[in-house]
């Protein structure tokens, strides 16, 4: 396992002497924290691809406004009261921050964001994917190798509002609201399908159930689609098809890399 401290101010500089000093090839598969296995395709030649997000032949599945802006616009607009809240996240590379929901008219949290006294890496011009906030309930990741679905897993259960069986709803005697399989087969296949995605050979797709007319009705959302080569494992998906997940994709980007192409 990798040496280098996570929270080490010099990690880029320390990694990239250990990744050296390992020897580290061409046909290796880095399992680490988003910006290290980046650092490690750098290093191995491969360009770092855009993450994936919410690709484009997805889009009527979002359910929601979605659009690519910077740290400093998205202060503008909730200053001028075009929007009480937005969830933001980086667009671009590994996270420098995990997705939030920022409130205006100042966000104490945008602001911090926004120094780079405090944070050197962001500041204004930092493009962000922002969406606007809609009721998700009961969230799911679909492994998805090679255009076959691998595993459904439910995650971050709020367990008082969560439409899920194991909820509280449900067992008060509220029919559990699942996922339609229909809208995630359909994700898929258009995935394997677009130019765009089609080198994406592994992934997880996160969904979500909207409510609508005050929670009478619930459809299939779209939340987020996360490259497989650095997307996290949740409970439910096994082990060896995780690691089936992330070969897959690097064998893809090992594709790309400029050696290979030379």
């Amino acid at each position: 396992s990798l040496q280098t401290p996570a929270g080490d101010d010099n990690w880029q500089m320390l990694l990239r002497t250990e990744l050296t000093n390992l020897e580290l090839g061409a046909s290796d598969v880095v399992i680490a924290l988003p910006a290290w296995v980046d650092l490690a395709l750098e290093l191995l030649g491969i360009p770092v691809p855009e993450p994936p997000d919410y690709p484009e032949c997805l889009h009527h599945l979002l359910h929601r406004k979605v659009w690519k802006s910077t740290l400093q616009e998205v202060r503008s607009i909730l200053a001028a009261g075009e929007f009480s809240k937005v969830f933001i996240k980086p667009a671009f590379g590994a996270k420098g921050f995990s997705g939030m929901v920022v409130t205006g008219p100042v966000d104490d949290m945008l602001e911090m964001l926004l120094d780079v006294s405090i944070f050197p890496s962001l500041g204004p011009a930092l493009q962000v994917h922002c969406s606007e906030v809609i009721d998700m309930n009961s969230e799911y990741a679909v492994y998805v190798v090679r255009g076959n679905i691998r595993a459904t897993c439910h995650y971050m259960c709020k367990n008082s509002t969560c439409r899920c069986p194991a909820g509280e709803k449900a067992a008060a005697g509220e029919d559990p609201k699942e996922l339609d399989r229909a809208v995630v087969e359909e994700a898929v296949r258009l995935l394997a399908e677009s130019d765009d995605s089609r080198a994406l050979t592994g992934y997880r797709a996160d969904f979500a159930l909207v409510s609508r007319n005050g929670g009478e009705t619930f459809e299939t959302a779209l939340v987020e689609v996360n490259d497989g080569y650095v997307a996290g494992r949740y409970d439910g998906m096994a082990v060896a098809d995780y690691t089936d997940m992330i070969i897959s994709r690097f064998a893809a980007l090992q594709s790309t890399s400029m050696s290979s192409m030379a």
